[in-house]
């Protein structure tokens, strides 16, 4: 009998057996893992021409795990037939677009959906899943496709006394635990213009107390696409708290300043939150304090005699923007322009 079940002529093979491999959903989620390569530098990558192969980042890819979940239910509710990513036509993926348009969902939101599909369309071709001279499933303007979409910018901060007050009512009010890291951060910040993931990563033996700037080594410290950069001599007036910092990080056994680096973004983002919502002060984020650091760097240059397009490029750099026009559209306020 265990011979004869052990042995026995196996089951014909259904033309559509590809449908074992799970749900629509896991089946893009596998797409994508394989494409999914943290740690790696987006920045080497973009070089060798396959920055738009890959996922480096957690974030994202847990975003795209998300909306990617979202086609999938999408297409099942629609387009019964389509039972694999292989199966996805650009049809489909407009359709999928349209409707996520009829939701007024914001335009960031719409074009990290469209960023999603690409990289299923990408993976699809690098796994050789997909011709190559397939029609892609969402076609660029250059490509003949629609334009896409993108987030509504905005060049507005905080005001240098809302600063004052938010750190003022945290000191005060804020969290115990996080509160006196919470500020920390935040004039960290506001004195170097980095983003908060690249502050929270931060070493000691990154801080030049020297020549006054930061310098990031790429993955390191958690730089956006893996760029290293030199940030722009933060005034002297800091010096005292860049130091202390500096103290902070050679003190620890890593060389980090700050401790619980994956969960302080979010803490410092809940406290700034809470704080802004007791003052009445509209909440514009941690991203609020990087584009006064930009705007107050911005004036001083214009002030120094340099240009106005010379001045909106040495501040792109300082950001780490890949192009000048995210610091116009989003950084230099149209008054300064």
């Amino acid at each position: 009998k265990r011979d004869k079940v052990m042995f026995s002529k196996p089951a014909a093979i259904h033309p559509d057996n590809r449908a074992r491999s799970g749900s629509l959903g896991y089946q893009f989620l596998a797409v994508l893992k394989a494409m999914f390569k943290p740690g790696r530098s987006r920045h080497l990558d973009k070089m060798r021409g396959e920055a738009n192969l890959y996922i480096y980042s957690k974030n994202t890819m847990r975003k795209y795990t998300e909306e990617a979940f979202d086609l999938a239910q999408f297409v099942k509710e629609h387009y019964q037939e389509c039972r694999h990513p292989d199966d996805l036509t650009p049809d489909i993926c407009a359709a999928f677009v349209d409707s996520l348009v009829r939701r007024r969902l914001d335009g960031g939101t719409i074009g990290r959906y469209q960023a999603m599909i690409r990289k299923i369309d990408a993976a699809l071709q690098h796994m050789g899943r997909r011709h190559a001279d397939a029609p892609p499933l969402l076609p660029t303007i250059a490509q003949g496709g629609k334009p896409g979409f993108r987030s509504n910018r905005s060049t507005e901060a905080y005001a240098d006394e809302q600063l004052v007050d938010i750190l003022h009512e945290i000191e005060q009010c804020g969290s115990k635990l996080y509160g006196p890291v919470a500020t920390q951060v935040i004039k960290l910040i506001y004195t170097t213009g980095l983003r908060i993931q690249e502050s929270v990563y931060l070493r000691a033996d990154n801080i030049d107390l020297v020549s006054r700037r930061v310098v990031l080594d790429g993955n390191r410290n958690r730089t956006k696409g893996g760029r290293p950069r030199v940030t722009e001599p933060f005034d002297e007036a800091v010096s005292e708290f860049m130091a202390e910092l500096k103290q902070q990080g050679e003190r620890c056994g890593t060389g980090h300043i700050f401790e619980n680096r994956a969960s302080l973004p979010n803490h410092v983002r809940a406290e700034i939150r809470r704080a802004c919502r007791s003052l009445g002060i509209p909440c514009l984020g941690s991203h609020g304090f990087r584009k006064l650091n930009a705007q107050n760097l911005f004036q001083a240059l214009r002030q120094s005699g340099l240009l106005d397009s010379a001045a909106r490029l040495v501040t792109s750099k300082h950001l780490g923007h890949n192009r000048i026009r995210d610091t116009k559209e989003s950084y230099v306020p149209p008054q300064d322009k």
